[in-house]
């Protein structure tokens, strides 16, 4: 019967099987104590006052170390020695060897990126074709992809639809990203002629099934500048005379952060913006499905002064991104505050009104 391979599975054991691993490479000292505060981020002498016990994932880790050491021991009968106390034991790795159980580690990495192979193939309904043909040119997997999809084989699919224009200039984009080129293409805004730009690709991002390209630009504004695919005309270049400028760390996790989408608005700040659900339906869709990772719940949904209702909070920029997503769902939502917003909410659903109430014919 062949050998467990303790590095294989998911969840929490595992997770403390590598982390044991790792620690006892290092070549000191390590106890049970030093494995739970790293896992959950806590001061090193935390469990001197706290019971080991009180953690949820002890119970994994005294299953998970043992079999470290066993297998460690297997490998290398006199690798493991310990520091003799019977309270607060720790373990050291003493073995010749750098990394006796690589074979294993690699095993599992390896059965990994397969899985992860397999799983792009399946969702070859998800990616754009143009994304996925250009990463998989020329490999089987590719041939059997397209072959799988004409016999009605793909398990995974988008609601959005990825034939948009120009989707085949994602890999252009991202590669020129990864190798740090600019390039120089011609932009054209809705309603306006053609310009060139210079560009330095820094970020992609996609919001609403459409696909968007951030970074430096040779005009106002330079940085974090946007250019949606489907507005870009004719062919891309490579620039190779101008040096290429990349984003300064963590400037895009910032950029997005307080916002819905990819629009800034002239002058928009992080608002407190309470949105009220009339529906007891609607609040726990909002609870499972929020609009902003900021979303919290403030007044559960059930009857307050004689109205049924619950109220939740983001923290974020207010923008037309996020009014579109509170019209989705109709009546359902209502925006308490601030007061700006509201008002802005009226004005459009008035102006949508009034298109309603016209008793002319469409045009």
């Amino acid at each position: 019967m062949p050998t467990k391979n303790i590095f294989a599975g998911f969840g929490l054991r595992s997770q403390f099987v590598n982390l044991i691993y790792q620690e006892l490479m290092k070549r000191d000292f390590v106890s049970y104590a030093d494995i739970l505060a790293l896992h959950y981020k806590r001061p090193k002498d935390y469990y001197k006052r706290i019971s080991l016990d009180s953690e949820p994932g002890n119970g994994e880790l005294k299953k998970a170390f043992p079999e470290v050491l066993k297998a460690l021991r297997k490998a290398s009968p006199e690798c493991i020695e310990d520091n003799g106390q019977s309270k607060g034991k720790a373990y050291r790795y003493v073995g010749k060897d750098d990394d006796p159980l690589a074979e294993e580690r690699k095993a599992v990495v390896q059965k990994s990126v397969e899985d992860y192979v397999a799983f792009c193939k399946a969702s070859a309904g998800i990616l754009p074709a143009s994304w996925f043909s250009s990463f998989f040119e020329n490999t089987q997997m590719l041939l059997d992809t397209n072959r799988e999809a004409k016999e009605g084989e793909v398990r995974i699919c988008s609601g959005l639809e990825q034939n948009l224009t120009n989707i085949d200039l994602l890999p252009v984009f991202y590669k020129a990203i990864t190798n740090k080129k600019v390039l120089c293409f011609a932009y054209q805004r809705f309603g306006q002629e053609p310009f060139t730009l210079i560009f330095h690709p820094q970020f992609i991002k996609e919001y609403n099934g459409r696909w968007f390209v951030f970074g430096e630009a040779d005009r106002e504004p330079y940085q974090a500048y946007n250019v949606p695919l489907d507005r870009i005309v004719g062919e891309v270049s490579e620039v190779s005379d101008v040096e290429y400028i990349p984003a300064p760390k963590g400037f895009y996790q910032d950029f997005f952060n307080n916002i819905i989408g990819v629009t800034h608005e002239k002058g928009a700040k992080v608002e407190k913006v309470v949105i009220r659900t009339n529906t007891e339906y609607q609040h726990g869709l909002l609870l499972t499905k929020p609009l902003h990772h900021s979303q919290e719940e403030v007044l559960p949904f059930g009857e307050h002064d004689g109205q049924w209702y619950g109220e939740v909070k983001l923290m974020i920029e207010p923008n037309r991104e996020l009014r579109g997503r509170i019209l989705l769902y109709g009546e359902n939502l209502e925006v308490i505050s601030p007061q700006f917003l509201r008002e802005q909410m009226k004005d459009v659903l008035k102006k949508q009104l009034v298109q309603y109430l016209d008793d002319s014919e469409p045009k």
